[in-house]
């Protein structure tokens, strides 16, 4: 039986969710990086995957509500990096002029500071629906997948700038504390 063939993530896509997670000290390092090799276009795709997350829930097929925080960030943090990889590529597989609508407005975001057309939003959260029902969560959930996408992650912008896990989680615990604090 033939060996099935790993998928190769977008670095771009690894650099935005770096960016992401990466506690606020340790961004500091690569925002001279981040300025030469930001790409909106990806970045704008994953927002929209983060926020779509925020907005709908983690989904329960991934167990992270029942895992620690140690397993539950980097288990998310991946199935975000392979829902905005699989939502670029259903919008690079939408036929060719909607395809390019959709790059073309992206674009003009960028360039002109204008408002987000409800038909964007309306051909993204479709694609984001498509992708995050096609994601194999059992897969994911492999020590081997999950340990080989969360270190990709963190050393996206090179090893040196990696923040290391115990940084990234005590951000993370940081924030939900000041959550807390903001709803008492």
């Amino acid at each position: 039986m033939r060996k099935k063939k790993q998928t190769t993530i977008d670095k771009r896509i690894l650099k935005a969710e770096c960016l992401r997670i990466a506690p606020d000290h340790s961004a500091l390092h690569f925002q001279e990086e981040l300025h030469k090799n930001f790409e909106f276009r990806v970045g704008f795709i994953h927002h929209g995957v983060v926020a779509h997350v925020e907005e709908i829930g983690i989904p329960e097929d991934l167990g992270a509500h029942d895992a620690a925080k140690d397993i539950a960030i980097p288990l998310l943090s991946c199935f975000i990096v392979l829902v905005t990889q699989a939502v670029l590529h259903h919008i690079n597989r939408l036929p060719t002029p909607f395809k390019h609508a959709v790059w073309e407005t992206v674009d003009d975001i960028l360039n002109e500071d204008t408002e987000i057309p409800d038909v964007l939003l309306v051909i993204v959260a479709n694609c984001i629906e498509k992708a995050t029902g096609e994601i194999n969560y059992n897969q994911l959930k492999r020590e081997s997948v999950l340990n080989r996408l969360w270190n990709g992650i963190k050393s996206a912008y090179g090893e040196k700038y990696a923040p290391s896990d115990t940084e990234i989680f005590d951000s993370f615990y940081d924030e939900s504390e000041e959550d807390l604090e903001d709803t008492e």
